[in-house]
């Protein structure tokens, strides 16, 4: 369970320091190239998996960490897109209830237990989702962004079931590093690439700044998802508990970052959503003790 609590805290922290770089006028997508140089590094320097790094591309995991390298960075780009066009609290909603596809597919594929008490944590789960991230002010949106959410949704939910199926089928005992190595690699490729067209484009230079907020954003996205995938390693914490357990904390916990570090306004439906996110990890991670006890 520690590696689940340090993935949630590792994840709340990245929140915290995207609110910072607009506090400092940090470029976020500059900085979100650097961080994933920061996070290979990272990774890399990690490394004891005994696997030469010339060999990962032999190995059955490779061709899957570049395809999950490539979505990282590009639904980082819808998912910026969807919230300056169709709002914060939809984007972050449709990210969020992306849960119930890693949750389906730990049932339906990996055989999962399903109960009727974490059934009911799903349910209530999503919605303290909505609660927690409801605004009070609707802006009109633009209709033509308005499927974007829909590929935060399933692209979310594809990445987190892509991982579970990768952990369970192709990693092996020693193929994690490599696997979050050549994941961090390809998203900073595709980066440059974005830095080379956009240059070309308009002949903007990534901004000089953004390397040290790369740096911030960097250590703990590494950590976040290492933890991530070692939670979901746990032979005795099943993946349709770890998935929702994990969003619904990193909802909870960023929402109250917000108050106490940034004196973010919470209406009461939002603390409403906060107390049910709670209740929902509760039900979902206790479901079996619960249904012992009648």
């Amino acid at each position: 369970m520690h590696y689940l609590i340090l993935s949630i805290l590792s994840s709340a922290s990245l929140m915290i320091i995207f609110k910072y770089f607009e506090r400092f006028k940090v470029h976020t997508f500059d900085a979100i190239v650097y961080n994933y140089l920061v996070a290979g590094v990272l990774s890399i320097a990690l490394d004891s998996s005994g696997i030469p790094f010339e060999a990962s591309s032999q190995q059955p995991w490779f061709l899957n960490a570049l395809i999950i390298g490539v979505l990282f960075i590009t639904l980082f780009n819808v998912i910026g897109i969807s919230t300056q066009k169709i709002g914060v609290s939809v984007t972050t909603v449709s990210n969020k209830m992306s849960l119930i596809i890693p949750v389906l597919f730990a049932v339906l594929i990996l055989g999962d237990s399903l109960n009727s008490i974490k059934i009911c944590g799903i349910i209530l789960a999503l919605f303290a989702v909505y609660l927690t991230t409801r605004v009070q002010n609707r802006q009109d949106i633009d209709k033509r962004f308005a499927f974007f959410p829909i590929i935060v949704f399933i692209g979310s939910g594809f990445i987190d079931s892509f991982f579970k199926y990768n952990e369970t089928y192709t990693l092996g005992e020693n193929g994690m590093q490599p696997f979050i190595s050549w994941i961090f690699i390809t998203a900073f490729v595709v980066g440059i690439i974005a830095f080379g067209v956009r240059f070309f484009k308009s002949g903007t230079l990534p901004q000089k700044k953004a390397l040290l907020g790369g740096i911030a954003l960097g250590v703990p996205n590494y950590f976040s998802v290492y933890f991530l995938i070692k939670s979901l390693s746990i032979k005795t914490i099943q993946s349709s508990v770890v998935f929702p357990v994990n969003n619904m904390a990193i909802v909870a916990v960023s929402a109250l970052a917000g108050i106490f570090l940034f004196n973010e306004k919470i209406t009461k439906i939002n603390l409403v959503g906060i107390l049910l996110c709670i209740v929902a990890i509760a039900l979902i991670a206790f479901s079996e003790q619960i249904l012992n006890l009648f």
